[in-house]
């Protein structure tokens, strides 16, 4: 019974790390498979790079009505669906208004599905509505956007 206990012990202990590793793998695969591209963006964009799941560029907005647009697919290419669990960019103040949304105008939701092997279009617009009155105002036009395994 001693030698029993004990097998099982070890038996459990395998299963464990067997886990540990597989879910360190698929959250590899998930950053390695989930990419932008197609990336497209208005006149006023100056757009650097992008690596991954991350844009680099800078925009100008001079006068109240001026926005800026990138547009850019989401790419699923790992072995499975994956959802977008959050995403997070600024809430509209009395002068900037910020617009997340798939490129037929719908908007992005925790739980949308991107099918394995497929992506989806997506358009950020960052709208400059008043003349900024407040003294040292700054904004932040940077997103993100969260994703996981569906299981």
């Amino acid at each position: 019974m001693k030698y029993l206990k004990i097998l099982l012990v070890i038996l459990l202990i395998v299963i464990g790390i067997g886990y540990h590793t597989f879910v360190a793998d698929a959250r590899t695969d998930l950053k390695k498979g989930i990419y932008y591209d197609n990336i497209a963006y208005s006149d006023n964009v100056t757009f650097n790079s992008v690596d991954g799941t991350n844009l680099d560029y800078s925009a100008e907005l001079n006068i109240p009505g001026d926005y800026y647009e990138l547009a850019f697919d989401i790419m699923n290419s790992t072995a499975y669906d994956v959802e977008i669990t959050d995403y997070i960019y600024n809430q509209d103040d009395d002068y900037i208004k910020y617009e997340l949304t798939y490129d037929n105008g719908d908007k992005v939701q925790n739980g949308d599905i991107i099918k394995k092997g497929k992506s989806k279009r997506l358009k950020y617009k960052v709208l400059y509505k008043e003349y900024i009155t407040e003294k040292n105002y700054t904004f932040d036009t940077s997103f993100s956007i969260l994703y996981e395994q569906v299981i």
